[in-house]
């Protein structure tokens, strides 16, 4: 395939592109995933499945999960629940660089880590309720400010830069350099909504189904 280059390839859509009209999938070519999605109609997709590699890079806007889903539970590849969550065990106070007692621990904790606060009832359909405790992480500059995992135990209970005062009705989340938090599924967008007729997404997707009307238009394109 004769291009110029890649960055002109992406730029130009050169790498092949589908049109869909309907609820069937959209399967990108072997080697590739969908790159950019383009909205030639007000569109509710039914269908917008991320690129789920198995070292938990980077996710995407999608429909993955439900609206449903609460935080442990949920879909690792929305921006949802960070790269690692772990319930609180009991109401308690834990100072700083105390064990923070915690189980059901699901992904990797990891030392640097920004922590948050969050209720264990909170799901994809409407995001996150963050504890003051826990404020929302500035990385770097004059106003840096978040608490963050300084240490582990032996029995992997974290240790944190700040005072702590989980309930036991509360979750931790752990950022990941590749994974925020908050994010909610696109299934919570009415099918009277959608996303708006001239919007380009991007991201890596493995498939994706426009909404079940044949006048709603969407081009996919592809990159490796």
């Amino acid at each position: 395939m004769g291009q110029n280059s890649t960055e002109v390839a992406y730029g130009f859509g050169q790498m092949g592109s589908a049109l869909s009209n309907s609820d069937n999938p959209i399967i990108p070519p072997q080697g590739m995933v969908i790159v950019a999605i383009q909205f030639l109609s007000t569109c509710v997709p039914t269908i917008m499945t991320p690129e789920k590699l198995d070292n938990r890079g980077p996710g995407f806007v999608s429909t993955s999960g439900t609206a449903t889903d609460v935080v442990g539970d949920a879909d690792d590849y929305m921006n949802f629940q960070g790269a690692a969550q772990a319930n609180c065990d009991t109401a308690a106070t834990y100072a700083a660089g105390d064990d923070v007692s915690v189980s059901a621990t699901t992904g990797t904790i990891k030392v640097g880590q920004a922590v948050l606060l969050v209720l264990d009832a909170d799901h994809e359909g409407s995001g996150l309720t963050i504890d003051t405790e826990t404020p929302v992480p500035i990385y770097s500059g004059p106003n840096q400010r978040g608490v963050f995992v300084t240490g582990i135990a032996a029995n992997g209970d974290p240790q944190l830069s700040a005072q702590i005062t989980p309930a036991a009705n509360q979750h931790l989340i752990f950022l990941g350099p590749e994974q925020g938090a908050g994010g909610v599924t696109c299934d919570v967008i009415p099918s009277t909504s959608g996303f708006p007729k001239g919007l380009t997404l991007y991201g890596r997707w493995t498939e994706f189904r426009n909404q079940a009307a044949a006048t709603k238009f969407a081009i996919c394109y592809f990159g490796r």
